[in-house]
């Protein structure tokens, strides 16, 4: 097996295990807002109620910045809601302050490190599909054209 098939391999096996997550989510009727947290959690690989505690060790840290950097583009809800919500669920206050700078340092991270673009990707998917929107998949294309000819691709 080429390191090519490899690749796509691994690509359709994330493809049908996303659509079966998405699938199952669609057959029930619970909002996603209410599983989000143990989503995160999961794809973390740690305890929800641990990433809600108290515990600042950098693993549970980042896995409650990415559930506040999800709850924030699910909901577009304000920082300091997000902190009191964190109270009201899980028994712990966040500041707004604490909250935005938190969902900046998961920007960051998302942007420089492939692990955490992939969670994100994961949960945004998650989350566009519970809303109901459409995520479209790019189809590749292969173009085989003869030499000294060019190409010119116009995207719309």
């Amino acid at each position: 097996m080429t390191e090519e098939e490899v690749k796509r391999n691994l690509e359709e096996n994330e493809r049908m295990t996303m659509q079966s997550v998405c699938d199952t989510l669609r057959k029930h009727e619970g909002c996603t807002r209410a599983y989000l947290a143990s989503f995160v959690a999961s794809l973390c690989n740690v305890d929800r109620e641990r990433m809600f505690s108290a515990c600042n060790d950098l693993d549970v840290a980042q896995a409650r910045w990415l559930f506040w950097y999800a709850y924030r583009y699910m909901t577009n809800e304000t920082y300091e809601k997000i902190g009191r919500l964190s109270e009201e669920l899980y028994g712990k206050v966040y500041t707004k302050v604490c909250v935005a700078s938190s969902v900046n340092k998961m920007y960051s991270l998302i942007e420089q490190q492939p692990v955490w673009r992939k969670r994100w990707t994961i949960i945004k998917r998650i989350i566009k599909e519970s809303n109901g929107t459409v995520v479209e998949h790019p189809t590749p294309i292969t173009i085989t054209i003869p030499k000294n000819v060019e190409l010119t691709i116009k995207k719309e």
